[in-house]
């Protein structure tokens, strides 16, 4: 598969799906083992603070309170799991995005080597610094254009979804980010913007599978339905959700990398100028078999 390369609505979305089912067996692993754990720490996280505010139950000890006070709870610490929880999805949804943008860049320099999480975590050092500071910088700039008016905030929002790409494929710092994503989605703001609401739509619609059972427990529970609920089965469910949401919202990076590849190639050729410059070679290939693949 060719990655640099214009394509319009459809094709990104069959790309993102023909990638993930080309690259299944090197990915999941990879997802699994990098960013499988920091979810399953913010699952576990998020499980215990439901539990603690649905039944007053701790799954790790016998001096949690008795009864479902839900306030009290709320102050006697259990903000704080809450809080933490967010902050472990946060940064297991980064890591995801880093593991499919590392993924496509080891493909880009050698579709032939099969890239393992081994292959993977050192780019993901490289990058994750700048990662969290252009994650950190793009949450403030666009929770700003929501404070004064909220479009300038969904605006900048979808801008900057193309910061991680670039960031791992240009090796930009935080400057240069921001001004290559705004140059980057210039007259295709809109395309962007549908291409993530649709593959939102889809990782939804995917997760409910994984979400179902942990909604089930939570309801149960609060209705007085299964009063006697081990706390433990709470944050197992809650814990299974979290790592299956995580690894779905994989796809929408790589739809997001694939647009970065369109917008890419749209306003530079560096895939046809890629394909000048092995001509003559045994890689060449036509084009008419890159755009087959799809």
């Amino acid at each position: 598969m060719h990655l640099f390369q214009e394509r319009d609505f459809g094709e990104k979305i069959n790309a993102t799906f023909a990638y993930t089912t080309q690259n299944f067996r090197s990915l999941l692993p990879a997802l699994l083992y990098i960013a499988g754990p920091v979810a399953l720490l913010a699952g576990i996280a998020e499980g215990v603070f439901q539990s603690e505010l649905l039944t007053g139950q701790s799954p790790f000890g016998s001096d949690a309170p008795s009864a479902g006070d839900q306030i009290s709870i709320l102050y006697k610490g259990g903000f704080s799991i809450f809080f933490l929880s967010n902050i472990l999805k946060i940064l297991a949804n980064l890591i995801a995005s880093l593991v499919v943008y590392s993924h496509l860049y080891l493909y880009n320099r050698n579709a032939s080597v099969f890239i393992d999480a081994g292959v993977i975590w050192p780019e993901i050092v490289s990058a994750l610094g700048r990662s969290l500071w252009i994650t950190f910088v793009s949450f403030w700039l666009a929770l700003l254009g929501f404070v004064f008016i909220i479009i300038p905030g969904i605006y900048i929002g979808v801008v900057l979804s193309l910061a991680l790409p670039v960031t791992v494929f240009e090796k930009s710092g935080l400057s240069r980010t921001i001004s290559r994503c705004f140059q980057l989605i210039s007259d295709k703001w809109w395309s962007t913007f549908g291409l993530l609401v649709i593959m939102a739509l889809i990782v939804l619609v995917l997760g409910f599978g994984f979400s179902i059972p942990a909604a089930l427990v939570n309801i149960l529970t609060a209705l007085k339905i299964l009063p006697n609920t081990p706390a433990i089965v709470t944050v197992l469910v809650s814990a299974i959700s979290t790592v299956g949401v995580t690894l779905l919202s994989a796809l929408v990076a790589l739809a997001i990398g694939f647009q970065y590849f369109n917008l890419v190639e749209r306003q530079e050729g560096t895939g046809l100028l890629s394909a000048i410059d092995t001509i003559g070679t045994s890689f060449t290939r036509p084009t008419a078999q890159d755009e087959g693949d799809y």
